[in-house]
């Protein structure tokens, strides 16, 4: 007795085990895939002193850094994005935008992250201008962002909590690409109302309540009905007094 050789050949069944079969298959190779970047990772950073107080960046640690943060399950929803104007806004997204987003925070908003590096640690941004230089990818631009988010402590972060770094910045655009959508805020409809008051009465935005009181009795003598004035008109003056002194 043995076995037939024939079956070694037969097609396994077609349906859902296929399926699973190739989905078991992806979902390990990409668990895979960042188990080596992590091991890469650990064997870099014993392998060398690592980035210290100093701020020596070197464009090593920024490529094992990338790979870190590439390995992350959510990495592709990551998107460059860049920040655009939308009538008087500035509308951020992506990772370009928060960057430009989180400008705003520092001591000059005209200064490029590494001079602001550079103002809290001297040599930190110059030596990571010089480990970034070539093609900025979309790894590239994350490592970037996690040293305007962290400061100095951003190497400490890169290497000991990379994918929390990626959940950090996918909750920071988030926020903020859902502020760029909110529609911009109308005029209150209030504010609207004083405004015309006031330029009904022919004062400016602002007069005071005596200022207020006389255009009113000057207006209210001219355009009196008794005195050949409109009645509508009459009614408009003193229901703008009346808005104006509530």
């Amino acid at each position: 007795m043995g076995f037939d050789p024939r079956s070694w050949a037969r097609v396994p069944a077609r349906g859902a085990q296929v399926t699973a079969n190739i989905d078991a298959l992806l979902a390990e190779n990409e668990a895979l895939r960042r188990e080596v970047a992590h091991l890469r990772g650990q064997l870099f950073r014993r392998q060398s002193p690592g980035p210290a107080c100093r701020g020596d960046v070197s464009a090593e640690w920024v490529q094992v850094w990338g790979e870190a943060l590439a390995s992350h399950p959510r990495w592709r929803e990551l998107r460059v994005g860049a920040s655009a104007r939308v009538g008087e806004r500035l509308v951020f997204s992506g990772l370009r935008g928060l960057l430009e987003h989180l400008r705003g925070q520092w001591s000059d908003p005209r200064a490029q992250l590494e001079e602001e590096l550079d103002r809290r640690l001297p040599g930190l941004g110059s030596s990571l201008r010089q480990a970034l230089r070539g093609p900025q990818t979309k790894s590239r631009l994350a490592v970037r962002l996690a040293f305007a988010i962290y400061g100095v402590r951003a190497p400490e972060w890169l290497s000991e909590s990379p994918l929390r770094v990626v959940d950090d910045l996918l909750e920071r655009i988030a926020a903020l690409e859902q502020e760029a959508a909110r529609p911009a805020p109308a005029e209150d409809s209030r504010d609207h109302e004083r405004a015309a008051a006031f330029a009904l009465l022919g004062l400016r935005r602002g007069a005071s309540r005596e200022a207020i009181k006389r255009a009113h009795r000057r207006l209210v003598k001219t355009h009196h009905p008794d005195q050949g004035g409109s009645v509508d008109d009459f009614r408009r003056i003193h229901a703008a007094y009346q808005l104006l002194m509530a």
